[in-house]
């Protein structure tokens, strides 16, 4: 798998600042995709996406092979690729103004999650674009109510996934709780 080139899009906003082109493979991006991800060597149907052909940190292809096996190496390289891939279209979505290098990675790992077009049309983009920070970042996890944010699977709550939003919260936060 090979590193995704950066959409022409994401190229029109100028050079990316190299703090944050790094944090998008830092260790503290690989151990944060793999804590919530897991690091699986091999092709797994996944229950919480539906069946959905999934394996190393997270990474899906409908079209992947149920049972196929991968070594370290091969999913050191997909991983790269998908902390790339996704940091690019947070990249793309996300005021520069308003990144810091672990809330880069906190928006990454949430859109590895939820998806790309889901995270960056949320409400918590949008707040932080529009320079309220910490309320943007406390979407992640909780709703102006209070009730869990982005913790459900098939309308189901599900802890792991609040426990996921809370650290990625304190990451968009830039390490404060």
């Amino acid at each position: 798998m090979s590193n995704p080139k950066m959409p022409a899009t994401l190229a029109r906003k100028g050079a990316i600042p190299a703090v944050l082109l790094a944090a998008l493979t830092s260790p503290l991006a690989f151990t944060t995709l793999e804590r919530w991800e897991g690091n699986v060597l091999q092709v797994y149907a996944d229950n919480l996406a539906g069946g959905l052909p999934t394996y190393c940190a997270g990474r899906t292809d409908p079209k992947a092979v149920v049972g196929t096996k991968l070594t370290s190496d091969q999913c050191q390289a997909v991983n790269k690729t998908t902390l790339l891939e996704y940091g690019y279209a947070v990249l793309g979505c996300v005021n520069w103004d308003y990144l810091t290098a672990q809330r880069l990675i906190g928006l990454t790992v949430f859109a590895v999650n939820v998806g790309k077009d889901a995270a960056c049309g949320s409400q918590a983009v949008r707040q932080i674009n529009a320079g309220a920070v910490k309320v943007g970042c406390d979407l992640i996890a909780r709703t102006p109510d209070g009730r869990p944010n982005w913790s459900y699977a098939g309308d189901v709550f599900v802890q792991g996934l609040q426990n996921r939003r809370q650290a990625e919260r304190v990451l968009c936060l830039d390490g404060q709780p």
